[in-house]
């Protein structure tokens, strides 16, 4: 399986996780629904991980494309985590958002240099999500909660596209 098709597949779920996070915020879904979908999604980015990591040349992956996917998996198995119990007090995950928001940045520089504009705008989207998270989570703004939530669905959708289109091959940057 190509670089892209797997990006694609792993892509196509953290879409489906992110919109239905959006979904949760804007008061739409269940601590125990949104739990274990983003503890799926958390698994399966972390197995694309491994299989990147530790594939060697048959999975044209990198420890870069591993480690950059690896911030998508601790992200989804934290929430999931939280969200399974019940946690009021997130600006522990706040920061690591925070931590995140700021490695997304040279991430997306770096894939530009590859050529990938549309991954690059993908990176940059996700750099201000997480942004946006470490502002609601660390720095307990509460009053950002539906902002937040419209932006993280809308974000999902567009990162569900680009995935899909990665997996089904049509990707115009691959």
């Amino acid at each position: 399986m190509t670089l892209y098709g797997v990006l694609g597949m792993g892509l196509l779920f953290v879409g489906g996780v992110l919109f239905v996070n959006g979904m949760w915020l804007l008061g739409y879904g269940s601590n125990r629904d949104v739990a274990i979908f983003n503890f799926l999604v958390g698994l399966i980015t972390f197995l694309i991980v491994l299989w990147w990591a530790f594939g060697g040349d048959a999975s044209e992956g990198t420890a870069f494309n591993a480690a950059g996917t690896m911030l998508f998996s601790f992200t989804y198995l934290w929430i999931g985590a939280n969200a399974i119990r019940g946690v009021d007090d997130q600006r522990s995950f706040g920061w690591y958002c925070g931590f995140v928001a700021v490695t997304a940045l040279p991430t997306a520089y770096l894939v530009f240099l590859s050529g990938d504009v549309g991954l690059t705008g993908l990176w940059l989207l996700w750099a201000v999500l997480w942004a946006a998270f470490f502002v609601l989570l660390a720095l307990e703004r509460d009053d950002l909660t539906n902002p937040v939530g419209s932006f993280t669905a809308i974000t999902g959708a567009v990162t569900a596209i680009g995935g899909y289109l990665m997996a089904a091959g049509f990707w115009p940057w691959a």
